[in-house]
């Protein structure tokens, strides 16, 4: 039987929510229905890659060398033209395209190739702490342009669909909201090595732990957690602070903390984040922008309740005083206010985080997530009136 051949495009696979989302969608794929390709640029920067698990998983990676993230007009032209090819010489049906590069780049080449469904899901937008004005308005019009070409708009949150409708990009009617999973298998084992991963951070018995996890760059706001850190460390002598990641603003962070000491840890890239998670007291996201946070997700599955920013779509997750505490960007007296109320206050802690996890174990888990994808993906069809 002729299965429905779909092409997932991104533009690399570093370690992060989006490559992760697009990672899992292509491996729990339901392989009876579905044919899947997954084309991805060179993988670059210094956030880690996620390649080695794409191919341990038997993934094969059709490579455009072109696509890169950077604003590069002849590479653009030349991995659009390249893309139009490939998905003309495939015959895909379903062209889904997966962050601001690829999602433009790859729904005109879907459109030039006459791919009867174009999918696009943005994880997030770059609307907000990316770019200076003028270059953040032409992003906006470019999106405006590529939803034209587009069948249907994955929004991860209700509130991520609505600010892309707030600046014009689309119709309701395109719209469809469907979260980024997560695998909660090793949340599960991490939660039973926490004493064995806190020892590990020589963090000793009676301490606080607070602590982030993320891309090191500006958008992610964790200039404003580690100022935040030095009015907890004022009024907490218990407290010990980590920061997990890497990214262009490493050695800047690392100086900023420097004053705290060996309070402070720089953790770099890890690849043990559901044991880092767990092994923490408090979590803190300071995003300025944040199309939902898969991070808070992976936090309340192992029971460390969050502070985070009020952005984007991070209060279709955290609901304030009952799951979570959402604070202002920018604040870093908010944070430590949130984080210094909770060390405080252990049994209201302890309420947090089991909210937390109830709301998010097993509603958010990657198998519901593809089941959603899938199941758009057989609306469409339908729609369409595609038999392959």
């Amino acid at each position: 039987m002729s299965r429905i051949r779909v092409a997932h495009v991104i533009t690399r696979l570093c370690k992060g929510g989006a490559q992760e989302n697009t990672f899992h969608t292509v491996r729990l794929a339901n392989t009876e229905r579905f044919d899947v390709d997954l084309i991805s640029g060179p993988t670059s920067g210094s956030e880690g890659s996620i390649e080695d698990a794409v191919h341990g998983a038997g993934i094969d990676i059709i490579r455009e060398p072109h696509l890169v993230r950077e604003v590069a007009p002849l590479r653009d032209l030349l991995a659009l033209r390249s893309l139009t090819r490939l998905f003309r010489t495939e015959r895909y049906h379903i062209v889904h395209t997966h962050t601001s590069k690829a999602g433009f780049v790859g729904r005109l080449a879907a459109a030039r190739a006459g791919v009867p469904i174009v999918v696009h899901t943005p994880h997030g937008n770059v609307f907000d702490g990316y770019f200076s004005r003028w270059l953040t308005e032409l992003f906006v019009r470019m999106e405006r342009y590529a939803a034209r070409k587009t069948t249907r708009l994955i929004a991860l949150t209700p509130e991520g669909a609505a600010e892309d409708l707030a600046h014009g990009i689309g119709a309701p009617g395109q719209y469809v909201t469907i979260f980024s999973g997560v695998d909660f298998a090793p949340c599960d084992h991490a939660v039973e090595r926490r004493i064995e991963t806190r020892r590990s951070l020589a963090v000793h018995s009676g301490e606080f732990l607070v602590g982030g996890v993320g891309r090191l760059e500006p958008v992610k706001g964790f200039a404003y957690f580690i100022q935040a850190a030095g009015l907890i460390a004022e009024a907490l002598p218990e407290a010990r602070f980590v920061l997990a990641g890497n990214g262009s603003q490493y050695a800047e962070l690392a100086a900023q903390a420097g004053p705290l000491r060996d309070r402070f840890v720089m953790l770099g890239m890890r690849e043990d984040v559901p044991e880092l998670m767990a092994a923490m007291d408090v979590f803190v996201l300071p995003s300025l922008n944040e199309g939902m946070g898969r991070v808070l997700l992976e936090a309340s599955a192992v029971g460390t309740p969050s502070v985070a920013s009020n952005v984007g779509g991070v209060p279709d997750i955290v609901k304030h005083e009952r799951n979570g505490i959402l604070v202002p960007p920018r604040d870093p007296r908010a944070i430590a206010g949130a984080v210094i109320s909770l060390a405080r206050d252990p049994e209201r802690r302890k309420a947090l985080a089991e909210n937390a996890r109830k709301s998010v174990v097993p509603a958010y888990s990657i198998e519901r997530m593809v089941e959603q994808i899938e199941s758009l993906y057989e609306e469409l069809i339908k729609e369409k009136r595609i038999e392959p």
